[in-house]
């Protein structure tokens, strides 16, 4: 058995929804010696990381080389 609504039947009465009091965005501050982009520059540029690839070279020359030390290269 269903339980039948009447068409006359309606929602309770809701408050009309207010504003939103969103906080003021920051302006961006451009100054002349900044470029204008969202990349990040790099802090330092002269570290790399190694790949497989450079490790393998590495490991190839230790085994090819083993009494070389850093001190001697």
């Amino acid at each position: 058995s269903y339980t039948k609504i009447s068409l006359n039947s309606k929602c309770k009465p809701r408050d009309k929804p207010t504003a939103c009091n969103r906080p003021a965005k920051r302006q961006k501050i451009i100054t002349k010696d900044t470029a204008r982009t969202s990349a990040l520059s790099p802090e330092c540029s002269s570290r790399q990381n190694l790949t497989l690839s450079d490790w393998m070279t590495v490991y190839s020359f230790i085994d090819s080389y083993p009494d070389v030390t850093q001190a001697n290269y």
